[in-house]
């Protein structure tokens, strides 16, 4: 059995840890079998290829949770960067946790996404569900709360274009620097942003969605880990983007705008301008994980 698990883009401007959407391309393909023992192999991107892997994490997980006695045989195409900001731990996480979920016959969506939380935990350090969360359903995604299990869901299918410059900005760092508490008007100011950015979706104005791409609650904060930010986003604007903003804790970026290709390549050429190499990624909002 095969399981595909895309990218995703988590906070989706002003929606920290609770808005996620899927986005289709790039993606981690999980090749499972049953096995006496558990083993991994992995390709592409380097990660751990033993027990520490977040796939097996979350793999092991579900068999606990349902109390089951599970091995499997596990080969990893690792196809989304880690430290990218298109969720590549919660990717192999839920690549897993859906692994084991075929091979059990578990349908719970609850249980499968608390396991592959397990591995989003090893791996940054926080059960956070806003890349798990979006790549399991595909749709745009609300978390109104892990426990108990409460999930919005928003059906989306429009283009838009990811870049991921070859710098790192680790989830671990980028949380670090995030304040305990937040001035009242950025809080205020969020909540405007979230609750427009939503029902713009669901009218699907992408303008309007293009223009809320903002944040007061982390950005301001992660923004020194990422200089070059204000350069890539006017490059973006001035190639007709409704707007563009930092993917989860960045350094990937993503816009919208009707010709997402030259978007793209305005942002790369803006971040080779910078002496910074840059993979441009054009697909669609609102794919989720599949598996055969």
């Amino acid at each position: 059995m095969k399981v595909l698990v895309p990218a995703t883009i988590a906070n989706f401007g002003p929606g920290f840890d609770v808005f996620g959407v899927g986005i289709g391309e790039p993606y981690d393909e999980l090749e499972v079998k049953e096995s006496s023992e558990w083993e991994i192999e992995v390709k592409g991107f380097e990660v751990p290829a033993d027990g520490s892997n977040v796939a097996i994490i979350a793999a092991k997980a579900l068999a606990a949770l349902t109390g089951e006695e599970l091995h499997l045989k596990m080969k990893l195409r690792k196809g989304i960067r880690p430290k990218s900001g298109l969720g590549s731990s919660g990717a192999s996480s839920l690549a897993g946790a859906l692994a084991a979920a075929k091979v059990l016959g578990v349908e719970d969506d609850e249980l499968i996404i608390k396991a592959a939380l397990e591995g989003e935990k090893a791996a940054s350090g926080s059960a956070h569900g806003d890349n798990v969360v979006p790549a399991y359903y595909g749709d745009f995604t609300i978390i109104e709360s892990l426990k108990p299990f409460r999930v919005h869901r928003i059906p989306v299918d429009f283009p838009l274009v990811a870049v991921l410059p070859e710098v790192e900005v680790p989830t671990s760092e980028a949380r670090k620097v995030l304040p305990e508490k937040i001035p009242r008007k950025d809080a205020v100011k969020n909540v405007a942003l979230a609750g427009a950015l939503v029902r713009a979706l669901i009218a699907n104005d992408l303008k309007t969605v293009g223009r809320l791409l903002d944040d007061r609650i982390a950005f301001p904060y992660r923004k020194r880990l990422m200089p070059w930010f204000e350069g890539v986003r006017k490059a973006a604007l001035d190639a007709g983007a409704y707007g563009a903003f930092i993917s989860g804790s960045g350094p990937a970026v993503f816009a919208l705008g009707e010709d997402p290709g030259s978007i793209g390549k305005a942002i790369a050429e803006a971040f080779e301008d910078m002496g910074i190499g840059a993979e441009v990624y054009v697909t669609h909002a609102g794919r989720g994980a599949s598996w055969f």
